[in-house]
């Protein structure tokens, strides 16, 4: 009789994919057993909780130390400002707070919170950080599987606040906030809400759009708070708090007037277009006049018709969780735009050329002209490739 031994890679190989299915299976039926014991009446209202981030011991996002105050305090004062205009215009909805002063409620209290009061919309208000202290804009995130390394990074540095917590995480079903195997299980949890909740966050982005605010898009990621929370649940990105001009912003009364107004208007547009119930009264909000759109100039755009097996380089200059219209303000009157999708996510090109040196020319009239985020990639036979790839193959 033979003994066949298996080799040890392969025997952790078997483990590790035994694990991740064993993690997202309590994850998922966990899930089903809530939504199991969820209650909807026809007398039921709406609720809708509001958490803002961070908290406590819990400081959130520094900023540059510049200021006294920090992530948690802007999240919370705008939170509690969004809260108080839907309790003043919207009778039949409930507000209810995850905190409302300098506490802080585990990540898994937040989750509880919504759950255990059977919500219809969850909102979670933060302010972001990026070692590039030039990263500026907002975005808003549904619950998915991470699109980029940055939306990784972010949901894990969120997600990090476990570990400020009195029994260190042990109390999230081993969910780690600091293991890749854990957002893999993520991704095999489906979400129910994801279409409701990506209404929501364009809503919050069109509003913010309408503020002068650089749109950063909807994206998805693996935040523990919108991932584990059963209804549609969205989490804000305010801005960036390691920017000093947008730190200078946040940490204004203006800004939080405006960006809870914002949150606001889009909250109203939500209930509007799902439900047909607009506010019992219209309150005087921050008056905001609309930015004009800035067209950005095509003039020295190079674009060569370059065969689809040559190698060509464009410049990106959006990426999106959704599609976006072809006359959306994000394009700045840019009508000649190519869009491929990437793993999920819509992503938009300017330009073509067979140099590179020509693309970064490209890449420069684009940043001047409000894209500060474009840059170039290269392309062969409709497949996106590295640009090192792309020039080894132009120089053989």
């Amino acid at each position: 009789m033979l003994n066949i031994r298996e080799n040890k890679p392969l025997q952790q190989m078997h483990k590790k994919i035994v694990y991740i299915f064993l993690v997202a299976l309590v994850f998922t039926l966990g899930t089903a057993y809530r939504i199991s014991k969820k209650i909807v009446t026809a007398d039921k209202k709406f609720i809708v909780v509001l958490d803002a981030g961070h908290g406590g011991t819990d400081p959130g996002t520094l900023g540059t130390g510049r200021y006294k105050t920090s992530e948690k305090d802007i999240a919370l004062e705008v939170t509690l400002k969004v809260g108080k205009l839907i309790e003043e215009n919207y009778p039949n909805v409930k507000v209810v707070y995850t905190r409302t002063g300098d506490t802080f409620p585990t990540l898994k209290r937040r989750v509880e919170i919504a759950n255990t009061n059977s919500a219809d919309l969850f909102i979670s208000v933060h302010c972001n950080a990026n070692p590039n202290a030039e990263a500026s804009g907002s975005e808003s995130f549904v619950m998915g599987l991470h699109k980029s390394e940055e939306s990784l990074r972010n949901a894990m540095r969120e997600n990090a606040s476990i570990y400020l917590e009195s029994d260190a995480g042990k109390d999230y079903d081993g969910f780690d906030p600091n293991n890749p195997d854990t957002y893999i299980a993520l991704s095999l949890r489906e979400n129910i809400y994801q279409d409701k909740s990506i209404l929501l966050a364009k809503n919050v982005q069109n509003e913010f759009v309408k503020l002068g605010r650089k749109d950063r898009g909807v994206k998805q990621a693996p935040y523990y708070v919108i991932t584990f929370t059963n209804m549609p649940s969205i989490l804000i990105e305010l801005g960036f708090l390691s920017n000093n001009k947008e730190e200078d912003y946040l940490q204004s009364k203006s800004a939080k007037e405006e960006l809870s107004a914002a949150v606001y208007k889009a909250f109203v547009d939500y209930q509007s277009k799902l439900f047909n119930i607009e506010p019992t009264n219209s309150p005087a909000l921050p008056t905001v006049v609309e930015q004009p759109v800035q067209h950005a100039a095509l003039e020295g755009l190079i674009w060569e018709d370059v065969a689809t097996e040559e190698v060509a380089f464009k410049v990106q200059i959006l990426s999106s969780a959704v599609p976006l219209q072809k006359k959306s303000k994000q394009f700045k009157g840019l009508d000649r735009i190519e869009e491929y999708l990437s793993n999920g996510t819509h992503k938009y090109l300017i330009g073509s050329s067979r140099s590179i040196d020509d693309a970064k020319k490209n890449q420069k009239i684009l940043r001047d002209a409000g894209f500060s985020g474009a840059f170039v990639v290269a392309f062969e036979n409709g497949v996106r490739i590295s640009n090192e790839e792309a020039l080894k193959k132009i120089q053989k």
